[in-house]
């Protein structure tokens, strides 16, 4: 996945007025639902909380399938861009360890596993910034500080473009 610029007003603007349009139409959804099943399985004198439990899981099935036809749509890129780069850091951050071990091995320094971590520090840091997580900017500036200085150390070229998800798989 390759890092794009993203305004961070307008992605705000965007995440925060999908985030209010999923919880309505969930809510929507769970109470259409629940009426609908209290009306045949249930009763007014009855305890229809596993009905009402059921209207929930059917509601967020139901915005789940919506989601995933709406995903493309052009007020919804920005959001997916972050919603794909926080996927992408996932699956980085799950091998973290064995990549920063093999970045420790002073004598056979891994060109992937620095390749790896400068594209998941510089998408880190993009989240990071647009998410308005400050708390771990300032861990996560001296991490890439000490990994320029290994690259410069080594006299390496590394890219953003360098990363492919596939350099993982050793790892």
């Amino acid at each position: 996945m390759k890092l794009q610029q993203i305004d961070k007003v307008r992605y705000r603007k965007h995440l925060n007025m999908a985030s209010i349009v999923a919880t309505v139409v969930l809510i929507t959804l769970a109470l259409f639902y629940g009426q609908v099943l209290i009306h045949f399985f249930g009763g007014a004198d009855e305890n229809n909380f596993k009905l009402n439990l059921a209207s929930v899981i059917l509601g967020v099935v139901s915005l789940l399938v919506i989601f995933k036809f709406i995903r493309r749509h052009p007020y919804l890129v920005e959001v997916m861009y972050i919603w794909d780069l926080k996927q992408a850091n996932n699956k980085i951050y799950r091998k973290l360890h064995h990549v920063k071990m093999a970045l420790s091995d002073s004598d056979n320094t891994h060109i992937d596993a620095i390749t790896i971590l400068h594209y998941y520090y510089a998408a880190s840091k993009q989240q990071y910034h647009l998410d308005n997580n400050t708390l771990t900017m300032e861990g996560l500036m001296a991490d890439i500080a000490k990994l320029d200085n290994l690259i410069a150390e080594k006299n390496l070229t590394i890219s953003l473009d360098d990363y492919q998800p596939s350099l993982l798989k050793q790892f």
